[in-house]
């Protein structure tokens, strides 16, 4: 009996379990575009390791995930960035415990992007100078089962995650693959770096693996030609308030295709 204790400890230690804590979408409106990253918890044996840690406004929501699994801030052993942009950096210092993971090409720029790239998070990439920050690149093993893959583009220094969770490979994409709609059209919707590096990631992704935890959307797998959802909500209610008298009408309308914004601030 002991022996085979012993040997259910050893594969219950070397299971990986992946949830989201919360789940990113992104909108674009007549007034500007709207959108919260998707942060995920994969648990490698005894390692707590957190992919992007979110927008500031999102803080409460995070703590409050990662509480209803049974973990509070000081428990995640690992924090990857995909890469320094606001809405996937600025919760990370909750993490203090935590090695945080970044690509050297990503932290670099940050603490001195150009001077008009306003969606990098400057002062945060500062405030990590005073926290265990290891710079990781393409191949670099982060656990048993838990690679580093380059996929520049969307940002100069962009990586994503892949994972070998229930048999599979499964890829934490970023903003390199914001949303389903980047495999029909080879781009994500975003690029601020270089439209052709952004090309060869999502292709580089895609011969990786065919499930996807994308920075935008919710989880998927390709299967042929057909997009599948795994889980999340299919729904996002917005919320308005007549307190003040009087309050503006709010139009939905579903396009069949989104229009990539191509914004080279990182040259």
């Amino acid at each position: 009996m002991e022996a085979d204790g012993i040997t259910k400890w050893k594969v219950k230690n070397k299971m990986s379990t992946l949830d989201v804590l919360t789940y990113g979408f992104g909108l674009a409106t007549d007034q500007g575009s709207v959108g919260y990253s998707t942060n995920a918890l994969l648990r490698v044996g005894n390692q707590n390791i957190l992919i992007d840690t979110g927008p500031s406004s999102r803080r409460g929501f995070l703590v409050k995930s990662l509480r209803e699994k049974g973990l509070e801030t000081d428990d995640i052993d690992i924090v990857i960035l995909t890469h320094m942009h606001w809405d996937h950096c600025q919760n990370t210092d909750l993490f203090t415990k935590a090695r945080v993971l970044v690509n050297p090409t990503e932290i670099d720029y940050a603490r001195a992007p150009n001077k008009w790239d306003l969606a990098v998070a400057a002062g945060m990439a500062d405030m990590m100078r005073n926290m265990k920050v290891d710079t990781v690149s393409e191949g670099d093993k982060v656990v048993d089962g838990v690679t580093i893959i380059e996929t520049p583009g969307h940002t100069k220094g962009h990586m994503s995650v892949l994972a070998d969770v229930d048999g599979e490979k499964v890829l934490l994409a970023g903003d390199a693959m914001p949303e389903s709609g980047s495999i029909a059209r080879g781009l994500p919707y975003n690029v601020f770096w270089d439209v052709s590096d952004a090309q060869e990631s999502v292709e580089k992704m895609v011969a990786a693996s065919n499930v996807f935890y994308p920075g935008h959307d919710r989880p998927f797998r390709v299967e042929g030609d057909e997009i599948n959802y795994l889980e999340g909500t299919g729904a996002i209610q917005v919320m308005g308030s007549t307190d003040g008298g009087g309050s503006a009408s709010l139009t939905f309308t579903v396009s069949a295709k989104r229009t990539v914004n191509v914004d080279i601030v990182q040259k």
